[in-house]
């Protein structure tokens, strides 16, 4: 046991359980709590032992049924085999019972992707208030702050996340204290007009009705003032701010080792002309039927730079009205800025065409990069994707991420590479957030529906043997939303 991963049992259970916490609060660096917590676990419940566990427990009840057989045979030779058999898997499984809980979480839950509640609008997924959002925050700062004492290996990264969420500012909406007034007085109304009634003073109550219409009138013109705010047009706005580029600098060793695994740097050209559409990007109110109609209305009358392609207006129209994330789980807004990342380069192929293995695939325990479940790709990313960009490319976890190839990254630079030429898709890095939460893959790239502009979405447990993955290194500045720049 090294110094890295060295940690007393007790010790160890409560910094799992806080890191499995806190992964789902701070989602932008979920992989890299799951990394910390998989080099906690694995000396004292590795994989492969978690493995054959739940490999054994699932086989109770075929065994049960062999040995209900053997003892009605008379075969007592055999009855007392399987009773053994038995007896070790609940034994083993006993044993392993407090790890076993972390285990299936960390070895199984890599693909179960939390969405950042505190990601611009994202609070409605989650069901939450602007007070439970402050609960949360609060809940985190005390994860780190305990984490950041208790775990030495990673107490800087732990009180820099810590700063972040002290910096973090949860604002409530300027109107909900008036909307609560409003109900309680209309409330209290009511009240009055019922005593009035039981009393027989009709006087009282006529006064006290005439106030109820003249609160009611003020509220349903507050309400069609605030509808009529969420519905309106949004008028053509000063570009909005985006930012620093993302340009980065990769030294030759991580250049070097790149190329050794397939991955070839390029730079994004500026796109800063289309942030006059973010304004119209999707928002909570956009839940709203009669809102979305509204909106959807005001986006297909939006205007584009001429010669902007028919399929990559309708794919700009899909990312406006409709939620995504990212594989981190925060929300995912397209960086229209210069940014730096590397890429698996290669010519799109013939669907299901046989394709050497190349060195990524061997790091990330691939066989092939056909026919994988979103599920599959995030496993092994999660598995083995910081391990890769930091012992193999020589760059920082916690500043860069392997992922799928980005949908807005591969409608960048497919056209002038030739990729969606093909009747296949590409698996994209992130989700697209569904009624009640559910999450549903991104992925494109079929000539049939668009070409390099084709966006659609699918269950992540989808695979067929015309599904291709292209892998990407990316600055994970391109995920933040609330976070620190």
């Amino acid at each position: 046991m090294n110094k890295n991963t060295a940690a007393k049992p007790a010790s160890a259970a409560q910094t799992i359980s806080l890191l499995l916490e806190i992964s789902r609060l701070d989602t932008l660096y979920r992989d890299l709590y799951f990394q910390r917590a998989h080099q906690l676990i694995e000396p004292l419940l590795s994989q492969s032992a978690y493995a054959l566990i739940k490999q054994g427990l699932t086989s109770i009840v075929l065994v049960e049924r062999q040995l209900r057989s053997a003892v009605e045979r008379g075969e007592w030779s055999r009855a007392r085999e399987l009773t053994e058999r038995i007896r070790g898997i609940q034994g083993a499984a006993a044993a392993s019972a407090e790890w076993m809980k972390y285990a299936e979480a960390l070895y199984d839950g890599a693909a179960d992707i939390p969405i950042d509640p505190f990601s611009p609008g994202f609070h409605v997924f989650a069901g939450c208030s602007t007070q439970k959002l402050r609960e949360w925050q609060d809940r985190a700062i005390a994860i780190l702050s305990m984490l950041r004492r208790t775990d030495d290996l990673k107490k800087d990264f732990y009180a820099r996340r810590e700063s972040d969420f002290e910096a973090l500012s949860i604002a409530a909406p300027a109107d909900l204290p008036k909307e609560n007034a409003a109900k309680v007085n209309t409330g209290q109304l009511k009240l009055e007009a019922l005593e009035a009634l039981d009393k027989g003073n009709l006087s009282q109550l006529d006064q006290v009705v005439i106030k109820l219409i003249e609160k009611s009138a003020l509220m349903e013109k507050s309400v069609a003032k605030k509808t009529e705010q969420e519905s309106t047009e949004v008028k053509s706005a000063e570009p909005a701010e985006l930012g620093d580029d993302l340009r980065y600098s990769f030294s030759e060793a991580t250049l070097s080792a790149a190329s050794r695994l397939g991955l070839a740097p390029l730079r994004t050209e500026s796109r800063r002309h289309l942030a006059y559409l973010i304004p119209y990007s999707w928002q909570p109110s956009f839940l709203k039927d009669e809102i979305r109609l509204r909106s959807k209305e005001q986006v297909a009358r939006l205007t584009y730079p001429s010669g902007t392609p028919d399929q990559m207006k309708e794919t700009i129209e899909f990312y406006l009205l409709n939620p995504f994330i990212t594989s981190c789980g925060t929300r995912y807004l397209v960086p229209l800025v210069v940014e730096d990342l590397l890429i698996e380069d290669f010519t799109e192929p013939e669907p299901k065409q046989e394709m050497p293995l190349s060195e990524l695939l061997r790091a990330l325990g691939l066989e092939s990069r056909w026919g994988l479940s979103r599920i599959d790709i995030e496993h092994v990313l999660m598995q083995h994707g910081p391990r890769i960009l930091e012992e193999e490319l020589k760059l920082d976890p916690e500043a860069f991420r392997l992922v799928a190839i980005p949908p807005d990254i591969f409608s960048h630079f497919g056209p002038e590479r030739g990729w969606g030429q093909k009747e296949m898709w590409g698996h994209f890095d992130g989700y697209r957030v569904r009624e009640g939460g559910k999450l549903w893959a991104l992925a494109g790239g079929d000539k049939r529906f668009g070409g390099a502009h084709d966006l659609v979405s699918f269950n992540p447990a989808l695979t067929r043997d015309t599904l291709l993955t292209r892998f990407a290194v990316v600055q994970r500045k391109r995920m933040k939303t609330w976070h620190r720049k």
